[in-house]
């Protein structure tokens, strides 16, 4: 009989023992408890309903706040009323003329020479301010794309300033009414008390609501002044993208609020 010694017939031992690691909170895996899935969809549905019925006051708001930064800016404006039906997702918002300097033939080649300034300068900006580098480089690859197009057709360009505002008060609508269920997916499903569900979405709505009559004058009246050809800039970059990157802002701070100790039901 072979006889192993202290060492051997320790091995096996050895390896039947499960050692614990810690696991990282990213891989860890949350409950998905039914109550919590039942009163998020709850809430959800609670503010888009109130959306609904705010509907008719927050384009009369957003119209009158454009109209007065209009009238401060001195950028004649006529709005007419079309009373045409629309459907919940859409704004009830009136028709309305702006003018746009005409595009003269040497302002493409201008704006051809700033985007290429730019470009250069951004190169000599130091390394903890990179990432703000690229982004303007990939602004002046967008705005080149555009002034490409104002020198071979500049005629033929199809959006007009009342498409580029009804459009963007239009979309910022149905992102009001995505953010509810959007903040059901990344936040209602997880262990945070009541007020700070109602509260994330409340200030979320408060911040859209406020930033789109704003932003979108601020649109008008820079296209106003510089014609259409900074018209794709300013919708790729200017529009939808500040209101998602103030949602991740928000989103963040509801992240550090207090959550729930005991699991719910």
């Amino acid at each position: 009989m072979v006889k192993l010694d202290a060492t051997h017939a320790a091995t096996p031992r050895l390896l039947r023992v499960k050692r614990k690691r810690p696991v990282h909170r990213s891989m860890a895996s949350l409950p998905l408890l039914l109550g919590r899935v039942f009163t998020g969809v709850l809430l959800a549905l609670a503010f888009m309903g109130l959306l609904a019925w705010l509907r008719p006051w927050v384009a009369d708001a957003w119209m009158a706040q454009f109209q007065w930064w209009m009238s401060a800016l001195d950028i004649p404006m006529t709005a007419v009323q079309t009373g045409a039906a629309t459907p919940m997702w859409l704004l009830p918002v009136p028709a309305f003329e702006l003018p746009v300097t005409d595009i003269h033939p040497l302002t493409p080649w201008m704006h051809g020479l700033v985007a290429v300034a730019v470009w250069w300068a951004s190169a000599w900006l130091p390394d903890a301010a990179k990432p703000g580098g690229y982004l303007l480089r990939f602004a002046v690859v967008l705005h080149a794309c555009a002034i490409a197009y104002f020198l071979l057709w500049p005629a033929s360009f199809p959006h007009s300033l009342y498409d580029h505002t009804v459009g963007g008060f239009r979309q910022f609508w149905v992102l009001m009414l995505l953010t509810p269920w959007l903040h059901l997916l990344i936040y209602y499903l997880l262990p945070f008390v009541w007020w700070c569900r109602m509260g994330l979405t409340t200030i979320t709505l408060i911040y859209l609501g406020l930033l789109t009559p704003l932003l979108f004058a601020a649109h008008a009246a820079l296209i106003h002044l510089l014609g259409l050809i900074v018209m794709p800039l300013l919708a790729l970059l200017g529009g939808l993208m500040v209101a998602i990157i103030g949602i991740v802002a928000l989103y963040g701070w509801g992240m550090s609020w207090p959550t729930v100790v005991a699991e719910e039901a």
